[in-house]
């Protein structure tokens, strides 16, 4: 397990530091930067909002089947 551990913590520095390099070193200025960022944070997280919504009615659903008495669930 500490293993796995340790791999995660060097996968996760070595994902820190490259990013950091990338950005030092992008043929963009800084604002384009920021932009570019920003609008890939923003897909992310709309992407998990649609995947929670997705979720959260497929529980609600099951949920709802499993609440009427006789039914099979």
């Amino acid at each position: 397990m500490n293993k796995l551990l340790d791999l995660l913590r060097g996968f996760l520095l070595g994902s820190v530091v490259g990013g950091g390099l990338a950005l030092l070193f992008l043929p963009r200025s800084g604002a384009e930067t920021r932009q570019l960022i920003q609008g890939r944070v923003n897909m992310v997280l709309e992407e998990g909002r649609r995947a929670a919504d997705a979720r959260r009615h497929e529980l609600t659903a099951r949920f709802e089947t499993l609440r009427r008495p006789g039914l099979p669930g």
